[in-house]
């Protein structure tokens, strides 16, 4: 959907935050009410002022905000034979989009969302590339505006991601488990945030008898340190990076 830059009223804000910081976000709230916990279905998504998740790793995360509130999902990605092993309810898309559907007001003007996970750790590869694009399907094929984060790369050390959204302060705020730790050389940390920029650890895969990695550290701005984990990135009219 193409957005007429002249009729947005408001645009969300995304923050890549410390996970400290993020604790001390979300540490009064109450997860019963305001976690978007396992077993990361359809059925445990959440539409509420403050919502959160953590631990996306090859899960597929996200959410929209709606009016005052936000819808915020957590999906897991069981084929429905490893779902039942699990004692779960598998990836079903059409039961996705209901439950989407079904929580939003498909009218409302200021509709729009994110989206954050999912694996294509090499070009070519499919892990759940095709689960996050009915994901995003949903989203075009209903005129959501929505910022990515999408199909990660092979960056050799992952961390998982966090996601919550403040309705007071109508941001995504971000972070990853890495933010701080150690890093696997032992020289610096895997990633810190530096006023406006990133700085952290990018891997560069020799390939050999042993598959070794050579550590490149970088200092970049927010989008772009994205840009080097994911391969599908994209920031909406409706949505600032800051």
């Amino acid at each position: 959907m193409k957005i007429d830059s002249s009729c947005i009223t408001f645009q969300s804000k995304i923050k890549f935050i410390h996970p400290y910081d993020f604790k001390l976000k979300i540490a009064k709230l109450n997860p019963k009410r305001h976690e978007v916990g396992w077993p990361w279905t359809a059925e445990t998504m959440k539409k509420g002022k403050n919502l959160y998740t953590t631990n996306i790793m090859d899960c597929i995360a996200g959410g929209i905000v709606d009016d005052k509130k936000a819808l915020m999902f957590h999906l897991g990605i069981y084929n429905q034979d490893k779902a039942k092993k699990n004692h779960q309810k598998g990836f079903s898309i059409e039961n996705i989009r209901h439950r989407i559907l079904e929580r939003i007001n498909l009218n409302n003007d200021n509709l729009h969302g994110i989206i954050i996970g999912g694996f294509q750790l090499e070009l070519g590869d499919k892990y759940n590339v095709k689960r996050l694009n009915k994901i995003k399907k949903i989203f075009e094929e209903n005129n959501i505006p929505y910022s990515i984060f999408g199909a990660r790369k092979d960056v050799h050390c992952f961390g998982s991601y966090s996601l919550f959204y403040s309705s007071k302060e109508d941001t995504w705020f971000i972070t990853n488990n890495l933010v701080g730790r150690k890093s696997l050389n032992g020289k610096s940390t895997e990633i810190d945030i530096k006023d406006d920029n990133i700085e952290y650890n990018t891997y560069k895969k020799i390939r050999g008898k042993y598959v070794n990695y050579e550590c490149i550290r970088l200092k970049t701005g927010v989008e772009e340190f994205f840009k080097s984990q994911f391969r599908d990135v994209s920031i909406s009219k409706m949505d600032e990076l800051i």
